[in-house]
C-alpha cells in the first residue's frame, strides 16, 4: 500500500471518543455509528425540520421523491410501538439472529461483539418509550422494485443520521418493526402503497461518538474481478 493510501486508511484514528456536535465531514462520516442509549431530553422542532430537511436532500431515483417521514413524539404511541417493537426483537433473537452460521467458529473478539450488539439492542427495546423521538422513513411501493427500491429511501435516512450526528444526536437504523409491519401500519395510519422502510431513534447519546469496529479496505474490497486483490496507489 502507497504511503498516501496508508495515510487516507488512518484517518479513523485522528477521532477521538466524543458526545460534541461536529462541523468536521470527515469526523462525521468516521463517527456515525449506532447510538441506542439514549437520553429522554427533548429534541427541538427545529432540530427536527433540520434533520429532514437534510434527508429530502439526498438521491431519489427519478426525482421522484416518494419517501415520506413520520415523526413520532406522543408518548401513548411511543408505548403502543415499544410492544410491537419487544416483540419483534424477541422473535429475532429467538431466530438466532447474531449467531455464528453452522460450521463457523467465531474467534473470542466476534463472540463479545456480537454479545455488546445483543445487549445494546436490548437496551433500546426496554427503554424504547424514553427516546424522545422516532422518524418512520417510508417509500412508495413499486411493482417489483426489489432491493432496488431501497435506493430511493435508505440514502435518506443516512443523510438523516449524519446530520443528527452533526448536530450531537445519536441515532440508529433498525428494521426489526417490519416483523410486525401490519400492525405497525395501523397503528400510525400508514396508507396502503406504501412500505416502512427503517424506524430511527434520535435523541442526546447516553455513550460517545466515535469510529466503530471495521475491516481494513483490501479485506472487502476487490480491483475489476472478485478475489482480484486491490491494489491502489497515490494519484
Amino acid at each position: 500500500m502507497s504511503e498516501g493510501v496508508s495515510s487516507a486508511a488512518g484517518i479513523a484514528g485522528r477521532f477521538q471518543p466524543s458526545q460534541q456536535p461536529s462541523d468536521d465531514l470527515w469526523e462525521v462520516l468516521y463517527t456515525t455509528r449506532a447510538i441506542r442509549r439514549m437520553k429522554p431530553d427533548p429534541v427541538s422542532d427545529d432540530v427536527v425540520y433540520r434533520l429532514l430537511d437534510a434527508a429530502i436532500r439526498a438521491p431519489s431515483g427519478g426525482n421522484q421523491q416518494g419517501w415520506r417521514f413520520l415523526v413520532i413524539r406522543d408518548q401513548q404511541t411511543k408505548e403502543r410501538l415499544g410492544e410491537l417493537y419487544r416483540e419483534s426483537i424477541a422473535a429475532l433473537f429467538a431466530s438466532g439472529y447474531g449467531q455464528a452460521p453452522p460450521g463457523v467458529t467465531p474467534t473470542p473478539a466476534q463472540v463479545e461483539e456480537a454479545e455488546k450488539i445483543r445487549k445494546s439492542a436490548q437496551y433500546l427495546a426496554t427503554h424504547f418509550a424514553e427516546v424522545p423521538v422516532y422518524v418512520l422513513g417510508c417509500i412508495r411501493a413499486a411493482a417489483n422494485a426489489g432491493i432496488t427500491a431501497g435506493a430511493s429511501i435508505y440514502p435518506a435516512i443516512w443523510s438523516l443520521q449524519l446530520a443528527a450526528r452533526a448536530l450531537g444526536l445519536g441515532s440508529t437504523l433498525t428494521t426489526v418493526h417490519r416483523m410486525r409491519e401490519a400492525q405497525v401500519k395501523e397503528l400510525l395510519g400508514v396508507p396502503e402503497g406504501f412500505e416502512t422502510a427503517a424506524l430511527i431513534p434520535i435523541g442526546y447519546p447516553r455513550g460517545t461518538f466515535a469510529p466503530g469496529p471495521r475491516q481494513p479496505v483490501e479485506a472487502v474490497s476487490f480491483l475489476d474481478r472478485w478475489d482480484t486483490p486491490l491494489e491502489l496507489s497515490a494519484s
